[in-house]
């Protein structure tokens, strides 16, 4: 069972939020790559593609931390049911 402060739970925390943070960096130089339409935005004001930027990394860490913890969940319950199959549980 996982804790609410246990150090898996924040292993889990810390690895969604590397990869979210990785996976918004691939998206940020797709971004710029494609920037012949949005070369305004760069140029024109900064600080809104900074706000544009940081909301991205967010919410794609975000994503990325809630994923691996889903994914841990379904393990555990996966184990558990395997767990109770083989001490003969119906259920």
């Amino acid at each position: 069972m996982l804790f609410p402060l246990s150090d898996s739970v924040w292993s889990i925390f810390f690895r969604g939020m590397a990869f979210g943070v990785l996976g918004g960096l691939v998206l940020i130089l797709l971004f710029f790559w494609s920037s012949e339409k949005y070369g305004a935005l760069v140029v024109g004001k900064p600080i809104c593609l900074l706000y544009f930027l940081a909301g991205l990394e967010i919410g794609i860490a975000i994503i990325g931390m809630v994923a691996f913890a889903g994914l841990q969940g379904m393990r555990i319950h996966a184990r558990h049911r395997i767990d109770r199959m083989k001490q003969g549980g119906a259920s």
